[in-house]
């Protein structure tokens, strides 16, 4: 076999632009403690914001947000300041309200990093399209779930992609979106069956009343 062969890269097996769409991860987000910044990609521009404008631009928390549903933004607000303070891995459940009057349900899921004396520096995540899980909407997740092994899994990952962002090496950058992506939809795939599960369990119970 030639040498040339064995050192090309391999290509990978899956278009990782089409399996995001499809798997409901519509877009990226990091954010810097100096200054108070977020950066949205394209895609979390469009459903978070409500602007294409702002993609891969520093803009405030509230003008990353301002397409939240207007009943989840303050809590989402507290829990996001909460871990601006604490740092560690950031999960949130809300909705979002187009222009148009769309409304979508969104899974968040990122990690704020601290420094070795404390200090939170910046934090990166993904947001999931999961409307059609219909989710419960209670109150963010601050204790482990049951999806807790998932979580560890994406924070440990985020943390991978946030250290290879510092080399000059698209390969490497590619696999780990690629890993993302299989934990983006495991994540979801497990969001949605809970839904289900729950949506059933109250079927029976109504079925037992009557």
């Amino acid at each position: 076999m030639r040498p040339e062969v064995i050192d090309r890269p391999r290509a990978l097996p899956v278009d990782l632009t089409a399996a995001l769409s499809a798997s409901g991860v519509v877009g990226t987000w990091s954010w810097s403690a100096q200054p108070d910044r977020c950066i949205l990609d394209a895609g979390a521009a469009d459903v978070l914001a409500g602007d294409h404008a702002i993609a891969g631009l520093p803009v405030p928390f509230e003008r990353a947000k301002a397409r939240v549903h207007p009943d989840d933004l303050p809590k989402l607000s507290r829990h996001f300041k909460r871990l601006r303070r604490s740092g560690g891995l950031f999960v949130a459940e809300y909705r979002t309200v187009s222009a148009t009057g769309r409304v979508r349900r969104i899974l968040d899921r990122g990690r704020l990093v601290r420094s070795e004396a404390g200090t939170v520096l910046h934090g990166h995540g993904i947001i999931i399209d999961v409307t059609e899980g219909d989710l419960d909407l209670g109150a963010f997740s601050e204790r482990p779930d049951p999806a807790t092994i998932l979580d560890t899994a994406a924070a440990h990952a985020l943390a991978c992609r946030e250290s290879i962002d510092h080399l000059d090496n698209s390969e490497l950058r590619l696999l780990v979106d690629v890993l993302l992506l299989s934990l983006g939809q495991q994540i979801a795939a497990l969001s949605r069956g809970q839904a289900r599960g729950s949506a059933r369990g109250s079927a029976r119970g109504l079925g037992r009343g009557h």
